[in-house]
């Protein structure tokens, strides 16, 4: 007997399992299987199948998905997030496992014996639920009524052994769409007379079917013969039964933006820096060998433009592209991109599709109908064959890194493995690389190309003016706005152009406190103050949504002096409607519905003239190209600086540095004004003169001197308990065990100590980073129980 070493979908699933394969079944490395794990059955990939076994004693495989066939270079892939991200094997492949296998197992109860149980040894509801199982053979729960009283009789009935549970496989995949081509017989003497059809409804509706069909040519689509002759599937069923017409069915794949039309874009003519760049993409890609470049361009330097002559040369080459973009929000605008160049051959893939459409998207790559596909980090996971060329736009930004949930692990780290393993390109675009990106470009690790200007027709990076705060208070102006950004809103709406104010916090005051006493209202389950938000006038947590209405008076002293302290985007869109009447202004952040920002409206309303003003955080800073802002407001460009994290610095010079950069992207020039508390800030003055290397060389430094990446690894280990005593025990614990292991290696510990955020969603949280050359390696054969997060090479430690 054959045996399969399966990766299972269980919390115990830290290693592979050894089921015996029975006669009947095939299954193959890659296959998805359902296998029984304790009394339930649980999905699970095969990753090995031998004739061997290695233990005394193996459960068999209980049944096969012929619709999932993982290929070798997945499962190793998987293999290598599981072991430097330190997740499950099962957790890591199934990051390539397509659309609509991720169902559950359905639970059942069947008879396990025929019982005498009955009358008084079984109450009302047992007897019921008992007589159910026995017609129908077996009870799923999802079949009852919801209730503790049915809960409760299903948990006797298997308690008092007449019942035993049974979990089965289940998968739902997505209803697959078709439709029908409709055309007359090939013998035009079988078709009838429409005179000769009943002249009563159905005969009315196939009359004109056939009248329809001979006016166009004898062939429509049953979606035409719907509309123009309310011709139902059943009248067409009808109609072919009688051999009036024939039906040829057709898949109807559902509609997306990459399937929407798209006018083919001219071609703009390269610059010197672009082509240069381009060659060396292009020579990486004509020599099949595996290649990492840097493209670090400023804000409108054409990066995009090289992104879609790269795509176009692999393409040639009949290697396929993966383009990601950082967030759904700009997933859109650059599929535009490479849809209007690459018509019909584009795929989008992302979690805002639907089922349908996300399952069509993924058959068209997997068939091989589409071969460039865009969308946010999980689209680096799509069925393609032959990858040539994989993109990684804004290559900067942290939502490349998954930290909500196992395996928590890095795009640009996972995309390095892919390439490497298919001799792609991996191409890394920002105008703001990461630290450790462009420390392995300076040191020579990887290629760096470099477009230092802004394309021709533009007119050059904006003017950017530091506004002292500090100035502005001393001489009586306590507005959100300092006289210079006040007056450059007025010219700039003046002149029918539009400004974006950043402001990278929500709300409209970010702390609410009682004058009297100074309590200041948090959330009760986590250890944050509570922001006011004006617009659904309540006080709401921004780490768990909690909600509550704005008290009267302080719980603390009874006094009614509250007062609403700090700033957020909604109190500066209440400014610009108080200080500039006839304007329209829009607010952009995720306190505004998904289904406005994750789409084209808000994107199409700037783009269109129809917005003036625009307020928004980190969202509007991320790579969008509006044309007509010339003025770009940074309100408060200390917001981050102050944060316990070595990454903090960095994350500010980014956001300010692109918030800027979408200034004078149009025919008119670009102006930006940076208020500040901290002029001399070595942040704020670099990212005012448009100067990454200066930020870099200061930042590079201070990483040096206090040994954090890219002179170091890290991984942080955090973990969470309802009771702060019990969580700071055992992370004391696994600091114990740990101080063993590193005796006589470079790696060292910081902590036990409460994360920044002390208590989220109820829970405490005590962390332990480890820092060193090879952390990872410290953590080997170390159980960490429910509770813990491991986390390798976190983006933030706060």
């Amino acid at each position: 007997m054959p045996y399969a070493e399966v990766a299972v979908d269980a919390p115990a699933g830290r290693v592979t399992y050894t089921y015996g394969v029975p006669d009947g079944i095939s299954v193959g490395p890659g296959n998805l299987v359902w296998v029984p794990f304790g009394s339930r059955m649980v999905r699970g990939v095969v990753v090995d199948v031998t004739a061997q076994s290695s233990v005394e004693n193996t459960r068999p495989v209980g049944s096969v998905s012929p619709a999932v066939a993982l290929t070798r270079d997945q499962l190793d892939v998987a293999a290598y997030i599981s072991s430097r991200y330190l997740c499950s094997p099962f957790s890591a492949i199934a990051l390539f496992l397509p659309p609509g296998t991720e169902r559950q197992p359905q639970t059942v109860y069947r008879l396990a014996r025929e019982s005498g149980l009955s009358g008084p040894e079984l109450t009302e509801i047992e007897s019921a639920l008992l007589q159910r199982v026995r017609e129908r053979g077996s009870l799923a729960p999802e079949s009852l009524k919801r209730g503790e009283d049915v809960q409760a009789a299903i948990a006797s009935l298997v308690e008092k052994g007449v019942l035993v549970r049974q979990e089965l496989p289940r998968e739902r995949r997505a209803r697959i769409p078709t439709f029908f081509i409709v055309s007359l017989p090939a013998d035009s003497t079988v078709t009838a007379p429409e005179n000769a059809l009943p002249r009563k409804a159905p005969g009315i509706r196939q009359a004109k079917v056939l009248q329809y069909l001979r006016s166009h040519g004898g062939t429509a689509s049953s979606e035409e013969l719907r509309a123009a002759a309310d011709a139902t599937p059943a009248v067409l069923r009808s109609m072919e039964s009688r051999g009036l017409i024939r039906l040829e069915e057709h898949r109807a794949w559902r509609t997306t933006l990459a399937a929407a039309p798209a006018s083919p874009a001219s071609v703009p003519v390269l610059t010197g820096d672009q082509e240069r760049a381009l060659a060396a993409v292009t020579q990486s890609l004509d020599a099949e060998t595996f290649s990492e470049q840097l493209l670090f361009g400023v804000t409108g330097s054409g990066k995009t433009e090289v992104y879609l002559r790269a795509a176009a040369h692999a393409l040639r080459r009949n290697r396929q592209v993966v383009c990601l973009v950082p967030e759904i929000a700009l997933a859109s605008q650059t599929v535009e991109r490479f849809v209007s160049r690459f018509p019909a051959r584009v795929a989008l893939l992302h979690s805002g599709l639907t089922a349908g459409q996300l399952s069509d998207e993924w058959e068209r790559v997997q068939g091989g109908d589409a071969d460039v596909v865009v969308g946010p980090r999980s689209a680096l996971f799509a069925p393609l064959s032959r990858p040539g060329l994989i993109v990684m736009d804004e290559e900067h930004e942290w939502t490349y890194k998954q930290d909500d949930a196992a395996p928590r692990y890095h795009a640009r780290e996972v995309a390095r493995e892919m390439a490497r393993r298919a001799g792609a390109v991996l191409l890394l675009g920002s105008a703001t690389p990461d630290v450790e990106t462009f420390h392995r470009a300076a040191s020579g690790d990887i290629g760096l190309l470099h477009l230092p200007d802004r394309i021709p027709g533009s007119l050059g990076l904006p003017a950017v003016e530091i506004v002292d705060m500090r100035d502005e208070l001393r001489d009586g102006n306590t507005s959100l706005f300092s006289r210079s950004l006040h007056s450059a809103i007025e010219e700039t709406l003046s002149r029918g152009e539009q400004a974006l104010l950043f402001l990278n916090r929500r709300g409209t005051a970010t702390l609410v406190q009682c004058r009297h006493c100074g309590y200041a209202f948090a959330c009760p389950r986590c250890s944050v103050s509570l922001a006011y938000h004006s617009v659904r006038a309540r006080l709401v947590c921004h780490r768990c949504g909690y909600a509550t209405r704005v008290p009267e008076e302080c719980p603390r002293c009874r006094s009614r002096s509250i007062r609403f302290l700090g700033v957020g985007t909604q109190l500066v869109e209440d400014q610009v409607r108080q200080s500039f009447p006839g304007a329209r202004v829009v607010r952009w952040d995720s306190d505004v519905p998904a289904r406005e920002r994750g789409g084209s409206s808000l994107q199409d309303a700037v783009r269109g003239g129809k917005v003036d003003v625009v307020v928004g955080t980190q969202m509007v800073a991320k790579g969008h190209d509006f044309p007509g802002v010339t003025l770009v407001g940074v309100i408060s460009a200390d917001v981050g600086l102050a944060i316990p994290d070595y990454r903090s610095s960095e994350r500010a010079f980014q956001l300010i540095s692109q918030s800027s950069g979408r200034a004078g992207r149009g025919v008119q020039p670009g102006r930006v004004v940076v208020q500040t508390y901290e002029p001399d800030n070595y942040v704020i003055q670099s990212a005012a003169a448009h100067d990454y290397r200066a930020f870099y060389i200061e930042e590079i430094r201070y990483r040096r001197q206090t040994g954090y990446p890219p002179f170091s690894s890290m991984v942080r280990l955090l973990y969470s308990h309802y009771d702060e005593g019990r969580c700071r025990r055992e992370v004391e614990r696994v600091h114990g065990i740990l101080e063993g292991r590193i005796a006589s290696t470079d790696v060292r510990i910081t902590g036990p100590a409460p994360a920044f955020v002390r208590r989220l969603r109820g829970r405490y949280r005590w962390h332990l980073t480890l820092r060193g050359s090879k952390p990872v390696d410290v953590l080997a054969g170390v159980h960490f129980p429910r509770g813990w997060v491991v986390d390798v090479d976190p983006v933030s430690v706060a």
